[in-house]
């Protein structure tokens, strides 16, 4: 059981990981204003 819990918790780190690096990747790929940059934040943590 506790190695299940591990493996999940794991797995979700990954993801986590993996939507914090796609988000950035969007912020930088291109140029945003300070509406458009908290619109992005807030999808982004709606992922999360």
């Amino acid at each position: 059981m506790d190695q299940q819990i591990n493996k999940a918790r794991d797995e979700l780190r990954g993801q986590v990981a993996a939507i914090a690096i796609a988000g950035a990747e969007k912020i930088l790929a291109r140029e945003i204003d300070a509406r458009s940059h908290q619109e992005l934040l807030t999808r982004l943590a709606g992922q999360i």
